[in-house]
């Protein structure tokens, strides 16, 4: 098919997270995810030495609050003073000034635009007018700029993460439970970003459906691709379980 994503060529930016490049033409990066509680500090940096030991070039850990966020602080330093030096990566839940937090620490933030500047989808019907969308959008902005303009100063990534079970209320009513939705949920972050002069972006587009995930990816590849933009992409199942 002459007109198929796969056959255009295309090659995404570089983008530095701590001491690992992705995208260019650098080798793909794997990352892995702790299962510990990040403020049981020991056992976290256990699990994230074993991870790297294993093979992980990038360890994200699940940040609630701001006790978790300094928690990160701490690990890094326990890790770094027994020679690990793999850069971090903080999971961010709901709570924006957790993430403003964990960004002096780490060397990449991964927000769900889901449910950062919104509450979980309570899935009902609702009808947007151009006025109301309009203001949804400028309170999406207002909490989600300071992180873009503190990652921007001291060169820290973000990943972009949808999730399809975790799509807002507003996404979900326009575009419904949809691939399409997906796309547009994190395009309107990476709008904010670049409206800032912002480019250290990873985005993700997860599923436990594998259909539902490809169909996301490739369509916005394919977005990216009329856009001109070309960022890396964070490929993976959610929900794949733990074996």
């Amino acid at each position: 098919m002459e007109n198929s994503w796969e056959q255009r060529p295309w090659k995404a930016r570089s983008v530095q997270i701590g001491r690992v490049s992705i995208g260019g033409t650098h080798p793909i990066a794997v990352q892995s995810k702790t299962n510990t509680d990040t403020n049981d500090i020991p056992a976290s940096v256990e699990q994230v030495m074993c991870l790297v030991d294993a093979g992980a070039d990038l360890v994200r850990l699940t940040v609630q609050g701001k006790r978790e966020a300094l928690s990160l602080d701490k690990i890094k330093n326990i890790l770094i003073r027994k020679g690990y030096a793999v850069p971090l990566v903080a999971d961010i839940h709901f709570y924006p000034p957790a993430a403003l937090l964990a960004a002096e620490f780490v060397d990449k933030i991964r927000i769900n635009p889901g449910n950062f500047a919104d509450k979980r989808a309570s899935f009902k019907q609702e009808s947007y007018t151009i006025e109301k969308w309009a203001r949804e959008k400028k309170r999406l902005e207002e909490k989600f700029t300071p992180l873009v303009l503190l990652c921007k100063k001291r060169g820290v990534a973000l990943r972009i993460g949808a999730n399809h079970g975790s799509l807002s209320d507003r996404i979900l009513n326009a575009y419904g439970d949809t691939p399409k939705g997906m796309v547009e949920s994190v395009i309107e972050f990476a709008e904010i970003c670049r409206k800032h002069d912002y480019h250290q972006l990873v985005f993700s587009l997860k599923s436990s459906n594998p259909l539902v995930m490809l169909a996301a990816y490739r369509l916005f590849v394919a977005t990216m691709q009329e856009r001109g933009w070309a960022y890396p992409l964070h490929v993976g199942v959610t929900e794949a379980g733990a074996r």
